[in-house]
């Protein structure tokens, strides 16, 4: 069993619906004409953590990805049970079961998404008894004019901001109230930022980003409407907690914009430089102990030898990826789950691959010899 699920795993698109518009970006990467945006602007990758979506029309096993496997279409999820240690390696599945510990994802924002908050893992373990919060990175791969607007992050408490005094911009629906308590930050190609559980934060217009993040779908919000006026639904603003766990959800914590420098815009590390490629660490461990993301420009040939699971995704590029003597095309906005069982492969750029690779927690980062 383990040697025949013992192979990369191409990731089927997995679109999500949001309370927010966008994704064409995401359709022009991977090639589609006549891009446009829509209700799904995220696209889940090598995902077995289900959607939230109170208030939508019930679509099922939504966000879990599918991967192309024995000449047919499978959940993800489904190949994790059949194989459980092929697929995450015993010492994964001692401490995490078969959960993956980690989702990745592609999010592109034709408008801002609402302010909102995530739990940490204290009080997502108190108050949704769960052993995951959702803290997360964000990689940025690009950007637009969204909305009329140059593209932003909003992210952090200035100083000064109370728990009342937001609690009163939320009781009134003070959006511009709101957004003037946050620090903004304009984001460029190759940023990397850290959004731990409890800071207050919106993905503005015009980011298209790769984000990879703790494996649940717990949003809070303090605004209670779409960009376009239209309500959320109550369940989607507090998750069932009510208004005020919603306000203890968020941390009141006020920065500066250098002391938010600091502590949330990532600086990368070179971990191998080679003439035939590099391997760079945008978030490891000293970070989060969440999971981890490298960076992989492949020139020639690198070979990679994991000790466990990861989601390798083509940022730019063409090229190969090799095992058990058998190649694989690599394109651009190809997706692929590595299984713990793959102890070996080869990338192949021809002539360069530009990729990034996501680890669950615990993981021992691969690099190239």
């Amino acid at each position: 069993m383990a040697n025949t699920f013992s192979q990369p795993l191409e990731v089927l698109p997995t679109r999500v619906r949001r309370t927010y518009r966008g994704g064409s970006l995401i359709d022009r990467w991977h090639g589609v004409p006549n891009a446009d945006d829509s209700d799904r602007p995220e696209e889940w990758l090598a995902s077995v953590t289900r959607a939230v979506n109170p208030g939508f029309p019930p679509i099922e096993n939504e966000g879990l990805s599918r991967v192309q496997f024995g000449g047919k279409e499978q959940l993800l999820l489904d190949v994790f049970e059949a194989a459980e240690e092929a697929m995450l390696g015993s010492k994964h599945i001692k401490q995490y079961g078969r959960q993956l510990g980690m989702l990745a994802k592609l999010i592109d924002s034709s408008e801002r998404l609402s302010i909102q908050v995530h739990p940490d893992k204290p009080f997502a373990k108190r108050y949704f008894h769960s052993d995951y919060g959702k803290t997360e990175c964000w990689y940025i791969l690009g950007t637009r004019r969204g909305n009329g607007q140059e593209p932003y992050l909003l992210m952090g408490f200035r100083p000064g901001i109370t728990k009342e005094y937001w609690h009163k911009l939320y009781v009134e629906q003070d959006i511009e109230g709101m957004v003037a308590c946050l620090n903004k930050v304009t984001p460029k190609p190759g940023d990397t930022f850290f959004i731990p559980g409890g800071l207050p934060h919106a993905i503005g217009p015009g980011c298209f980003l790769l984000e990879i993040q703790e494996p649940t779908d717990y949003t809070l919000r303090s605004e209670c409407t779409r960009q376009d006026g239209t309500p959320i639904p109550e369940q989607l603003i507090h998750q069932g907690l009510g208004e005020k766990l919603l306000m203890e959800c968020f941390h009141y914590v006020g920065m500066t914009e250098e002391q938010l420098d600091a502590r949330c815009r990532l600086q990368p590390k070179t971990l191998f430089y080679s003439m035939d490629g590099s391997c760079t660490l945008l978030v490891g461990e000293d970070v989060t102990p969440c999971f981890s993301i490298q960076r992989i420009i492949c020139n020639q040939v690198l070979d990679f030898k994991p000790t466990g699971a990861s989601i390798l995704v083509v940022l730019e590029g063409e090229g190969e990826l090799l095992f058990n003597q058998t190649g694989i095309a690599l394109v651009k906005g190809s997706r692929f789950f590595l299984p713990a069982g793959v102890k070996h492969f080869t990338l192949h750029g021809k002539p360069q691959l530009d990729c990034i690779r996501c680890y669950p927690p615990g993981a021992v980062l691969d690099v190239p010899e």
